[in-house]
């Protein structure tokens, strides 16, 4: 296309002159200006056109395994269980005989920020971190065999492998391919035949703590809390044990060496996290959680114990409306360099409340406190990719400064579903600190306001 458009240029140049002649030397000019800004244009669009690809050929791998002609995505609802394509969480089924399912989604998202940062980075966000910009955040990918505790010999077995690619891959943290690439979740798991059955998991498994997950659709809200962005651990690698005792009680704990989380973290060591679940009625349910074991300080060999304990309680007030209430507590020896005893405390208290307007239109709304009295959990990334929990005065090698800090901040969503396949929200969010942590501008201020539009696609 640059070739042509010079060249329409140029004959129109020429039939313009009546008597054509040597080329003129500022035309050459023009021409190669013209020439190299619609290279560099193209060259953009190719860049930007990348994770499109990929995530369009996602979809097309994924009809693939269907290995049935035909197929057409339907759009208005999920294809019926009975004719074979999908099983009952609409996931589409590769193999009947092998019992093995594909599922995933595609999700972008445009966030402005009012305060304009000049280094065009939300400060203090996880994922959300473009600032007035649109963000390819991730193409998922999940091939999935259940394990049944009803069956015998391979029904007992199954598999979870979860592939992304987008720019939230790099921060997820599971195996980092590359910087837009990761396995999130790769585990084998087999239903041992005791009692009722004990479903055991062994790999890299999503972590039992906290109410907020890494999968964005099943979040009440676009972007993360601090309460699990921040203080909370987002994948796990090792061996888990889950059984449910009945309809009321079921209990997980895993004995794990690694985790992933907004701290950077690269010790190998033994850590112990659990959650038990109790549903005393159909509209209330506890999860407590906890974690302990050592991890790693702010300094060398400054390693220490940490124990994180807390949980969420959710009740339905009725068929529409519902809310969640999560608070925990978390503490890490010899981990901070602006306490009196050293130790670092962070904790936090979030507030839900879930509205169904109709099938299609909902409102989400958050509100949270969250605590950083060591300096330890927040402001601990850098300009540098993929800028996430940066706060004003980092730059592309070096954090900000540690700072204790108390944060609070109230999110609203408007939720549209037209489709069961297509999700759209839209979220305004207001952050507050008691420090001047965001960026207006090219200055510090104590808040920052953002409105995002996000879109997911379910396959």
């Amino acid at each position: 296309m640059c070739a042509t458009s010079v060249t329409v240029a140029l004959s129109s140049v020429l039939v313009s002159r009546p008597n054509p002649g040597p080329p003129i030397p500022s035309i050459s000019i023009r021409l190669q200006a013209r020439f190299a800004h619609c290279v560099e244009a193209h060259l953009r669009r190719i860049i930007l056109s990348r994770l499109s690809c990929f995530c369009v050929w996602t979809i097309l791998f994924a009809l693939c395994f269907q290995g049935q002609a035909g197929f057409v995505l339907a759009l208005d609802e999920p294809a019926k269980v009975e004719d074979g394509r999908r099983d009952d969480q609409g996931r589409q089924i590769v193999s009947k005989t092998l019992g093995i399912s594909v599922s995933g989604y595609l999700e972008g998202s445009y966030t402005q920020n009012f305060n304009n940062p000049s280094n065009g980075i939300n400060q203090l966000r996880i994922f959300d971190v473009n600032a007035n910009e649109f963000r390819p955040n991730v193409a998922k990918f999940v091939l999935d065999r259940e394990a049944h505790a009803d069956g015998t010999g391979w029904d007992r077995a199954g598999f979870h492998v979860k592939f992304n690619a987008g720019k939230d891959s790099q921060f997820i943290g599971g195996t980092n391919l590359s910087p837009y690439a990761d396995f999130q979740e790769f585990y084998a798991q087999y239903v041992l035949p005791i009692g009722k059955g004990l479903d055991i998991k062994a790999g890299r498994i999503n972590t039992l703590i906290g109410f907020e997950g890494l999968e964005s659709p099943e979040n009440p809200n676009y972007s993360r809390s601090w309460l699990f962005g921040l203080g909370q651990p987002f994948t796990t690698f090792g061996l888990r044990a889950s059984y449910e005792f009945s309809k009321q009680v079921s209990f997980s704990i895993g004995g794990i060496n690694s985790i992933t989380s907004a701290t950077g973290d690269s010790t190998n060591k033994p850590m112990v996290e659990s959650a038990l679940v109790l549903t005393p009625t159909e509209r209330f349910k506890a999860t407590f959680y906890g974690l302990f074991g050592p991890r790693p300080g702010q300094r060398p060999r400054s390693e220490g114990n940490r124990v994180l304990g807390g949980g969420f309680l959710s009740y339905q007030l009725t068929e529409k409306a519902s809310m969640v209430l999560e608070a925990y507590y978390a503490n890490q020896e010899r981990a901070s360099d602006l306490s009196r005893g050293g130790n670092a405390r962070w904790d936090g208290v979030a507030g839900y409340f879930i509205y169904d307007v109709t099938k299609q239109w909902g409102f989400r709304f958050r509100s949270e406190v969250f605590e950083d009295a060591g300096g330890f959990v927040s402001c601990n990334g850098t300009e540098s990719f993929p800028k996430a929990n940066v706060c004003f005065g980092a730059t592309q090698n070096r954090t900000s400064r540690d700072v204790a800090q108390t944060l609070w901040e109230t999110t609203g969503t408007l939720q549209y579903r037209p489709f069961a396949s297509l999700l759209t929200r839209l979220e305004y969010r207001y952050d507050k600190s008691d420090r001047n942590v965001f960026q207006q501008g090219n200055r510090a201020t104590n808040y920052q306001p953002t409105l995002t539009l996000d879109v997911v696609y379910f396959f």
